[in-house]
């Protein structure tokens, strides 16, 4: 089986985006996965790269899990939940971005309250809360590998 690939979406210039790229630093950096880790705070996954990142994972990552990770806006009852989504995410919603729908898995972390103005409520979440919640996402993503690995599905 080819290695995973985890594709960490996100901007570290938006606290509350900061997400993605956080879980992408501490995957390489902290928990050295065994998986291709796209998107990191030097390097992030964004709206302005998004697709030229699906276009060489497709290209270059045929046949392989893709775990794609995000932060999100949602309803005040989920702010600091990480969900799972089976159907990979859709990135940018918050924003009305219309990209699109993309991986096996998806891991979205619920960093805001949804609002009128997402992208303020976004620029207001603290960045301690995101890094918080960063370390809660990386570890649901080591699980999900450790679970790919010894040859389980994850529904």
């Amino acid at each position: 089986m080819p290695l995973p690939v985890i594709l960490c979406i996100g901007s570290s210039g938006v606290s509350g985006d900061s997400l993605g790229p956080l879980v992408g630093d501490l995957l390489r950096r902290r928990y050295n996965v065994k998986a291709f880790v796209y998107g990191c705070p030097e390097r992030p996954v964004n709206g302005l790269n998004y697709t030229q990142y699906i276009e060489h994972i497709e290209r270059v990552h045929h046949g392989s899990v893709v775990i794609a990770v995000d932060a999100c806006v949602g309803s005040r009852d989920d702010v600091g939940k990480i969900k799972f989504s089976p159907s990979g995410l859709t990135a940018g919603g918050a924003l009305n971005k219309n990209l699109r729908r993309f991986g096996d898995l998806g891991v979205l972390g619920v960093v805001a309250p949804r609002q009128q103005d997402n992208l303020s409520a976004l620029m207001q979440v603290p960045f301690s809360f995101v890094d918080e919640m960063s370390r809660a996402a990386a570890r649901g993503v080591v699980r999900i590998l450790a679970a790919l690995q010894a040859g389980g599905t994850i529904t």
